[in-house]
C-alpha cells in the first residue's frame, strides 16, 4: 500500500484531532484512574464526574460506564456513598482513607508508566 505525498497536509491539518483521538483512547482505556483523580479533589455524584471528565478531557464517558465503576470501587471499600441532604436521588462519592492512598498509588505509577512509553517510542 503505498501512500501518496498528496495525502501528508491533510495529515498535518487534522494533527490536534489525530491527537485526541489518542487522548480519549488513554482516557477511557484507563478510565477508573481518572474517576479515581476526579475524586481526590472532591466528593462527587456521579453525574458530577462525567462532566468534570469532560471539562478537563474533552471526552464523555457514559453513565452506563460510569456507574459500574463507582459500585465496583465501593464494593472493594474504595469509595463511601452518601446520600445529600435533602436530596435522595443523588449520591456523592468520596474516597475512603484506603481510597485515598490506592488513588496516589495508581495517579503515580499510570504517570510514571506513561512517561516510560513515551520515552520508548521518542527513541
Amino acid at each position: 500500500m503505498n501512500r501518496s505525498i498528496d495525502k501528508v497536509p491533510e495529515l498535518c491539518e487534522s494533527q490536534e484531532d489525530y491527537c485526541k483521538k489518542f487522548i480519549e483512547r488513554i482516557i477511557k482505556t484507563n478510565r477508573e484512574v481518572f474517576i479515581l483523580s476526579c475524586l481526590l479533589e472532591k466528593q462527587m455524584c456521579g453525574y458530577d464526574l462525567i462532566k468534570d471528565i469532560f471539562t478537563k478531557c474533552d471526552v464523555f464517558l457514559s453513565q452506563g460506564t460510569v456507574y459500574p465503576i463507582l459500585y465496583t470501587l465501593e464494593e472493594e471499600g474504595l469509595l463511601i456513598a452518601e446520600y445529600s441532604r435533602g436530596d435522595m436521588r443523588s449520591k456523592k462519592y468520596s474516597l475512603t482513607p484506603r481510597g485515598r492512598e490506592v488513588a496516589e498509588r495508581d495517579i503515580e505509577e499510570f504517570a510514571n508508566a506513561l512517561e516510560q512509553t513515551s520515552s520508548l517510542i521518542k527513541r
